[in-house]
């Protein structure tokens, strides 16, 4: 099983490009935001805000999302709604920290 992404790794990819596989074709998606969550020894809270073109409109659910440098995950996306710039989708992360 491959490592969990961590919010350093996503915050290092910040204004990339993500590509969504979703039922009227792929999307591209800018990550656009990173903010922390309520953080412990053992547990990391984090959320992503992407920003995509308002057509093809992705509702919420799990996609398969290729990044060129983080490789290919699934993702749970939630829209948020549109903005100037297009449609907002928000990803939100509780998992446990890596023990080694």
């Amino acid at each position: 099983m491959a490592p969990a992404l961590s919010s350093k790794d996503f915050g290092d990819c910040l204004e990339t490009q993500f590509v969504a596989d979703g039922a009227g074709g792929p999307a591209a998606l800018l990550l656009v935001g990173l903010q922390q969550g309520a953080n412990s020894a053992r547990m990391e809270s984090f959320s992503l805000l992407f920003c995509g073109p308002i057509a093809p409109y992705l509702p919420q659910g799990i996609y398969r999302l290729q990044h060129e440098k983080l490789g290919t995950m699934e993702m749970f996306l939630v829209p948020l709604g549109p903005d100037g710039r297009g449609m907002q989708y928000e990803a939100v992360f509780n998992r446990f920290r890596d023990s080694r």
